[in-house]
């Protein structure tokens, strides 16, 4: 059992060339692929051009798993963008235009809704009858008085959509914002750290010295009956601080030889 593989354990992620790991992703079902270049030269003096020599390097390793814990942070470096932490706060007569069987996009998602009136302090609406709260904002429910009030207004002539102007008081949660593809190409240094629950429990530290990383598929944004995980893919090239013959620039992999003492 001894070099059976059942490695587990977390992937730290730091910016390079940093090494304080933070853990923005749990993976599973990882796998690394080297990309390999091959030169070969043929034997000129024999028939069917045999090869005679040849040259074989990794230029690059590709690591593909599935992320079954993806926080905002890995969000950002996954999508070459960023994340802004949002405290929360409160928002006094945000003005909208309502209409009929519509969600209204409030300017931050809504906690806890307190009032919905019309423009100036008139007629205050009621929660589940005139209007339900969603993630997104608010929406008109159809036979309310809101709705009512909707309906009694004029539709603007170049033909759109009877509205009225609503008030909406209410609380926001903290929020982390992530704005995808607002930035480039980035590099990272990535380690796993590992037990061999197979094996004979012995440790083992992955060390990828030079990263980008990157989505390896599609997003999941709805699910039905089963979770969504996100396919993650991390290219490792050679680390170009790393000059020296015999040294590993990609990665370097640490395995404790569990029959030495310690």
């Amino acid at each position: 059992m001894l070099h059976t593989q059942l490695f587990r354990g977390p992937c730290g992620v730091a910016p390079y060339p940093s090494f304080a790991f933070e853990e923005l992703f749990k993976l599973q079902n990882v796998t690394a692929e080297p990309e390999q270049t091959e030169i070969v030269i043929q034997d000129p003096t024999r028939i069917g051009l045999p090869e005679l020599d040849g040259v074989n390097s990794v230029t690059a390793i590709n690591i593909t798993g599935e992320a079954v814990s993806f926080s905002p942070a890995a969000a950002a470096v996954a999508l070459y963008g960023s994340v802004e932490r949002v405290p929360a706060g409160t928002a006094e007569e945000e003005q909208h235009d309502a209409y009929v069987d519509r969600t209204i996009r409030l300017a931050n998602i809504p906690l806890v809704v307190t009032s919905v009136t019309a423009v100036g302090g008139g007629t205050t609406y009621v929660r589940g009858v005139d209007y339900s709260v969603t993630p997104g904002g608010i929406r008109v429910l159809i036979g309310g008085a809101l709705a009512d009030a909707i309906n009694a207004t004029v539709a603007p002539a170049d033909g759109g959509l009877k509205r009225l102007p609503i008030e909406v008081n209410y609380s926001y949660p903290t929020v982390d914002v992530i704005k995808p593809f607002t930035q480039g190409r980035k590099f990272f240094r990535v380690m796993f750290e590992q037990i061999n629950e197979a094996g004979d429990g012995e440790k083992r530290r992955i060390t990828c010295f030079y990263a980008r990383i990157s989505l390896n598929g599609g997003m999941p944004l709805n699910q039905a009956a089963e979770f969504g995980v996100i396919p993650v893919s991390i290219r490792l090239l050679a680390d170009p601080n790393i000059f020296d013959a015999g040294e590993a620039a990609i990665w370097e992999m640490e395995v404790q030889n569990t029959d030495e003492a310690a």
